[in-house]
């Protein structure tokens, strides 16, 4: 005698039933696709969070030199790198003057963070403008370790290691540098932030890095440069100027050539002078073409006009009151106030900033302190 079907016995038929359903499609899916993990094309998902976290030491990089990303190994990549963020949604720059970046209103700022602009003479040199020095810190400070600290240049920091220590309050990177931070950040895992994912693909979009066909993150052509609303607008300047020179310095090679002569003829005073100075910002002074791109910048961030201000009181006096006076040179003058001036800076770094003035007039209608059309 067949027992009626109960509602008790057809709810257990039917769950019984789903259950062998389930089985059987991840038993195929393991043997038809080879790992439960794998897309739908049979390729492993890569995750961009470590299984377990390296120590706090930080995760190796690579040498950053030009030839950096060519001498990393071939790694078992997708077809394409992972859409860690979508490559559609990144914003393309806007080519504009710089100084039309300085004034551009925030309020027709495509996204509320940040803009990003290109320069529209040479539109392989991106500058993010944006909105607070928090929000540049999560889309740069990390790469600021990583390309020019001292201490830390070469490896990933994690963000525990870094909390602490102040970054840049404007920021440049040639395509060579950033591809080694995304390409070693994809290959090891590491957990960069979104924000910082977000700028690795408007840095693909706009063509400053690019995919190979080992699917590696390679450098492509031009540089990012940024700074903040946060700066006062005298600031803002100064900062502009500075980062921009360093951009065409990351794109001419001619440039760079003659700010290395120029610095190993430069007298060994000042020279002794600004590396005490960029070590005690933490700059990394032992990689020549960071400290050799610096002095440019340094020279060229100002009119000319103010040059003897910045090298013979601005800096030495900083200098002086946190214990370097063994940096600079014996004689200096009291002026008004009390207030020490060395004039044997102030004539070396003046003299020569007018040098870099002339070549950046000649080599493209530029001025030490402007980078924009004339006004």
């Amino acid at each position: 005698m067949k027992k009626p079907l109960t509602r008790g016995r057809a709810l257990g038929i039917l769950l019984f039933t789903a259950l062998c359903v389930i089985m059987g499609v991840k038993f195929f899916s393991v043997f038809a696709v080879g790992s439960p993990d794998a897309g739908l094309d049979g390729v492993t998902a890569v995750s961009a969070v470590p299984a377990a976290l390296p120590p706090a030491g930080g995760v190796p990089g690579q040498a950053l030199i030009h030839e950096a990303v060519q001498e990393l190994p071939p790694a078992p990549a997708p077809a394409l790198p992972v859409p860690l963020f979508p490559l559609e949604y990144a914003l393309a720059p806007i080519p504009l003057d710089p100084w039309d970046m300085l004034t551009f209103p925030v309020q027709n700022w495509r996204d509320s963070r940040f803009e990003l602009f290109s320069w529209d003479r040479y539109p392989e040199i991106l500058i993010l403008d944006i909105s607070t020095k928090e929000m540049q810190d999560r889309l740069l400070k990390r790469l600021a370790f990583f390309a020019e600290k001292a201490g830390f240049r070469g490896r990933l920091a994690y963000d525990h290691e870094i909390a602490h220590l102040h970054g840049w309050n404007a920021h440049n990177y040639r395509a060579e540098d950033l591809a080694v931070f995304f390409e070693t950040a994809r290959r090891t895992g590491f957990p960069l932030l979104d924000e910082e994912w977000e700028l690795e693909a408007m840095l693909l979009r706009a063509g400053v890095l690019r995919v190979d066909s080992a699917s590696r993150i390679v450098p492509g052509r031009g540089a990012v440069l940024s700074l903040t609303r946060e700066s006062v607008p005298a600031l803002r300047t100064r900062f502009m100027a500075h980062e921009v020179f360093h951009g065409l310095y990351f794109i001419y090679e001619d440039f760079r050539e003659f700010s290395r002569q120029r610095w190993e003829a430069f007298p060994e005073f000042g020279r002794r002078f600004l590396l005490t100075f960029f070590e005690i910002q933490a700059y990394c002074t032992e990689y020549d073409f960071l400290v050799i791109n610096e002095f440019m910048g340094h020279l060229l961030q100002l009119p000319l006009s103010q040059a003897p201000w910045y090298f013979g009181q601005h800096v030495p006096n900083r200098l002086f009151r946190e214990g370097f006076s063994h940096a600079l040179p014996g004689r200096y003058e009291v002026r008004d106030g009390g207030v020490r001036f060395w004039p044997d800076l102030a004539d070396a770094f003046t003299a020569e900033a007018e040098v870099f003035s002339r070549y950046v007039d000649e080599r493209w209608g530029l001025v030490a302190g402007r980078v924009w059309r004339h006004r």
